[in-house]
């Protein structure tokens, strides 16, 4: 993949089991054969939050890393002040390739749970209820399920061993302000 023409429009399709298929619009910072760096606007219907704190809300800023093969994306993201409040990792399906066309990923199919990190490096597991749920209405299979459980128990080692996030993930600040994804 080349580096060429970037930074660029990107759409991410982002899949909910069983049938629920977004898009969010973004600008593609790199594309290499491994991974996509894509900075994006935080779309929520409601605030986010943790332990009384807001982790998502309209006017956030998230820095999305997809890997290819990997069973987990990470965002950093920042306040509307641009300040970095935390890392968010989905547990996704492992795609085998990142992108669908020139301005649209690959679609990442979502396993329901998911990992939050603090600057200081505490973690929460999050939306549980929401695989559970998937579980009992056929949504995921156990065995997916299960694996979802495992990637998501080694992310947490690796974060306690100091291993996660990556280099790469921790040193990316934001390019501009959130308007640069207006039209």
């Amino acid at each position: 993949m080349s580096n060429q023409t970037l930074p660029r429009p990107i759409c991410i399709i982002y899949r909910r089991l069983p049938d629920d298929v977004r898009e969010f619009p973004g600008v593609l910072r790199k594309a290499t054969s491994r991974q996509l760096i894509i900075e994006s606007p935080v779309v929520v219907s409601n605030p986010r939050q943790i332990s009384g704190k807001v982790i998502a809300d309209s006017g956030y800023l998230a820095i999305w890393f997809i890997f290819k093969d990997k069973w987990y994306d990470v965002g950093k993201f920042y306040d509307r002040a641009r300040k970095w409040i935390g890392y968010y990792c989905d547990i996704v399906k492992p795609v085998n390739r990142l992108l669908s066309g020139r301005s649209r990923t690959a679609a990442l199919t979502d396993l329901f749970l998911d990992l939050w990190i603090t600057p200081e490096g505490r973690h929460f597991v999050l939306d549980e209820d929401e695989l559970q749920n998937a579980l009992e209405r056929g949504h995921i299979s156990r065995p997916l399920a299960n694996q979802a459980h495992e990637k998501l128990a080694s992310l947490i080692q690796m974060l306690q061993d100091n291993r996660f996030p990556p280099p790469a993930v921790r040193n990316i600040e934001p390019l501009r302000r959130e308007s640069q994804f207006r039209s």
